[in-house]
Order: C-alpha cells, then structure tokens, then sequence
C-alpha cells in the first residue's frame, strides 16, 4: 500500500464530510479544500496545499461523487397545454398588445446552498431544508414589450413551524 503523506489530514476531511453530510448539508469541492486547508493548519502542517489534484484523489479513494441531490418535481398535463394552445390566441384577439401583460415570478433563497453535493456513492441522493429566507421578484411585460418596474417581496419564515 502506498505511504500516505498527509493521512491525518484525510481521516479529519473524511470525519468532518461524514459528519456534515449526516445532517443533510451540501458540500461543494471548494468548501472540501478549504475545510481540508483549515484541519491541515490546525494540525500544524506546513506546506500543505489542498490542490484541485488532492481533492480528486481524495474523492476517489473515499468513493465520493459530486451530483445534483432530488429536488422536487413539477409536472405539467400535456393535454391542459395543447387546450390552451388553441384558446387563449381567440381569447387575446379582442386586445391591443398594450394591454396584454405577462407576469412571473422568481424565488431567491439567499442563504441557501447549492443543489449539487459531494456525497459518497452508497449515500442516497437527498438534500435537505431549503431555508424560508428569500426575496420574491416579480416581472411584468407587455405584448408590446413596455416592462413594468419589478416588484420586490421580502419573505422570511425563520420561526415559523412547519
């Protein structure tokens, strides 16, 4: 078996990744490399460098892989869209482009973590909590391109019971 030079670093980066991916948190390969740099100067190793290269040869010797972990998803009936594919053009006629608006929204959870994870290979793939903490951004535009200014919803539930 080769000599591992570093072998205390390992079995801490190893430690701590078991413990925080037993609580259901991601973790990325820079947040690796930078927990692996922390353990090494804590246990008072100099010169060691948490390379792109030590974290692939870490993640192989661990078994560890880095994919996106299941999220939810949101299925559409094919036949609701094909409906509303020949309606809404005859509902819209009676309208000048002025006043046909369109409006969306979008969700930014600012302390939220990646969706993608190191994890090990007989791990199963699940994320945890998304935290509540977010802004809601809504956007509105014209069919005759006129945008209207966003609107900006805070939203935070942090105490709040599920």
């Amino acid at each position: 078996m080769r000599h591992e030079k570093y072998v205390n670093i390992y079995k801490a980066v190893l430690e701590w990744f078991k413990t925080v991916r037993a609580k259901k948190i991601l973790v990325s390969g820079p947040m690796m490399q930078h927990k692996a740099k922390e353990l090494a100067d804590a246990l008072g190793i100099e010169n060691f460098s948490a390379s792109n290269g030590w974290l692939d040869r870490f993640r192989i010797r661990n078994n560890i892989t880095f994919r996106s972990l299941g999220g939810e998803a949101a299925d559409v009936d094919p036949s609701l869209c094909e409906d509303w594919q020949e309606r809404l053009p005859l509902l819209l006629a009676r309208y000048d482009d002025e006043d046909i608006f369109n409006m969306d929204e979008t969700a930014l959870f600012f302390r939220a973590l990646p969706n993608k994870s190191m994890i090990q290979k007989s791990e199963g793939a699940r994320g945890g909590k998304i935290p509540k903490e977010r802004l809601t951004i809504s956007f509105c535009l014209s069919a005759a391109g006129e945008k209207e200014k966003p609107l900006v919803i805070w939203r935070c539930q942090t105490n709040l019971k599920e």
